[in-house]
C-alpha cells in the first residue's frame, strides 16, 4: 500500500482517523495507531510483520537492559543490541550478495555456499536505524529505557514514515507519544504538508520515474 493509493486515501486513511479520534485517551490512541500501523505493513506480506515483531520485542529488551546496566557493562550491552540489529539488516539485504562474492575467491578450493536471495522486509532499514537510535539515546542517558512496550512499538511501526523515512531520534518525540493535544491550526498545517507532498509524489515524482528508469 502507498500513501498515493486509492485504497490508502478512500479506505485506510478515512478509517484509521475516525477511529483514531473517536478513542479517548492518548494511550487508548497509541493503540489504534500500532493496530493500522501493522495492518499497513501487513499489507506487503505476513512474513514483514514476523520480523517486525522480532526488531520490536528484541529492542524493547536490549534497552530495558542497557539501563539496568552499570557504566561498565552499558556499552557492550549496546554493542550487542546493534550486533543484533544488524544481523538482521545484513542477512536480507546482503547474505546473497556476500555469498556470491565468497564464491567467487573462494569457490574453485571447492567450499562454495548456497546462495539464497531472502524477500527484503518493507522498510528494514528505516525500522532498524529507528531502533539503534533509541538504544544509544538510552545508553547515552538522554532517555529512559521505556517500560510501555506499545510506546515503542509505536515509535517504531507508525505508518507515517515506517517504509519511507524519515528517522526520527526517539529523544526528539518521546514526549509526543505518551502526551499530545490536537488542535486546529496543527491539523491545518499537517493537511497542508500531506496536499503538498502527495502532489509532488503524483504530479512530479511519478511522471519522472519512468525517465529516470530509461536513464
Amino acid at each position: 500500500m502507498v500513501f498515493s493509493s486509492v485504497t490508502f486515501l478512500y479506505y485506510f486513511l478515512p478509517a484509521f482517523l475516525l477511529c483514531y479520534f473517536a478513542t479517548p485517551g492518548t494511550r487508548a490512541k497509541n493503540f489504534v495507531l500500532l493496530v493500522f500501523s501493522l495492518v499497513f505493513y501487513a499489507w506487503g506480506g505476513l512474513f514483514n510483520v514476523v520480523v517486525l515483531a522480532v526488531s520490536m520485542v528484541g529492542n524493547y529488551l536490549f534497552a530495558l537492559l542497557i539501563d539496568a546496566r552499570s557504566d561498565r557493562w552499558r556499552l557492550p550491552t549496546l554493542g550487542l543490541a546493534v550486533v543484533f540489529n544488524l544481523a538482521g539488516l545484513i542477512l536480507f539485504k546482503y547474505a546473497a550478495f556476500l555469498a556470491e562474492n565468497f564464491n567467487l575467491l573462494l569457490g574453485p578450493l571447492g567450499y562454495p555456499l548456497p546462495v539464497v536471495h531472502l524477500e527484503l522486509p518493507l522498510g528494514i532499514s528505516f525500522f532498524t536505524f529507528h531502533a539503534i537510535s533509541y538504544l544509544v539515546d538510552v545508553y547515552r542517558r538522554r532517555m529512559k529505557a521505556n517500560a510501555r512496550f506499545e510506546e515503542i512499538a509505536v515509535y517504531i511501526t507508525m505508518f507515517p514514515q515506517l517504509v519511507a523515512g524519515p528517522i526520527v531520534r526517539y529523544s526528539t518525540i518521546a514526549h509526543r507519544i505518551r502526551a499530545r493535544r490536537t488542535t486546529l491550526g496543527r491539523v491545518s498545517a499537517g493537511l497542508r504538508i500531506f496536499v503538498i507532498g502527495l502532489s509532488w509524489k503524483v504530479l512530479i515524482a511519478d511522471e519522472v520515474a519512468p525517465i529516470v528508469s530509461i536513464v
